[in-house]
């Protein structure tokens, strides 16, 4: 976390930065970018909120889709762009700084799938790291987002979330109910002493 460190992935290169997520180093990264390697995306419309070092994007754009990579943090904003050079995807991805939904240049964009590996511990962030995996002593990063992404998706559109058991899973799946979604688990990872969902939510 002090210094510039230089990974692969796969057959991809990224620059990671100091307050920034190394996919090398947490699970939930290489899970779910190896799921959307699975998936059939190509020409559709992605949105990578909270994007980190830009891997979602970078997987998603490999396969014919054209993305979107938000991050609140400004070093991730840059990681994600140094990393769409270095792997040839300038005309496939476009990196935003925002506050999730907040940047107007989101505004009256919609998409096919919006991908979030959100925030899932409990607590206030102090710095730009903590803001990747602390949402809020509430998780109210996940209930703004819920609040808000409905109105970022086509029709048929869909979230594709991975989320943890070191989370209240119970109460994730409440707030997808209330903010009016349905959901399904799509896979289960099992790492370990720690289990991760990847799960699929549509509107009601």
């Amino acid at each position: 976390m002090e210094r510039i460190v230089f990974e692969k992935v796969k057959k991809f290169s990224f620059t990671i930065r100091p307050t920034v997520f190394n996919p090398n180093d947490y699970y939930s990264s290489k899970i779910f970018a190896s799921y959307i390697n699975s998936m059939e995306v190509e020409g559709k419309n992605i949105l990578d909120m909270g994007s980190g070092s830009g891997i979602v994007s970078i997987f998603a754009a490999s396969k014919g889709a054209f993305c979107t990579a938000v991050d609140n943090n400004p070093v991730a904003v840059k990681c994600i762009n140094e990393n769409i050079i270095q792997n040839h995807f300038t005309k496939k991805i476009t990196a935003i700084e925002s506050d999730l939904f907040e940047s107007k240049q989101l505004e009256n964009k919609k998409f096919d799938v919006i991908f979030f590996n959100p925030p899932y511990y409990k607590g206030i962030p102090k710095n730009n790291f903590e803001t990747a995996f602390k949402g809020g002593n509430n998780l109210e990063v996940i209930q703004r987002f819920l609040a808000s992404s409905k109105n970022y998706l086509l029709k048929n559109g869909i979230i594709i979330f991975i989320v943890s058991s070191d989370m209240d899973i119970d109460e994730f799946f409440n707030m997808l109910n209330t903010a009016g979604y349905n959901y399904k688990i799509l896979t289960t990872n099992k790492k370990y002493f720690e289990t991760f969902y990847i799960i699929e939510a549509v509107i009601n």
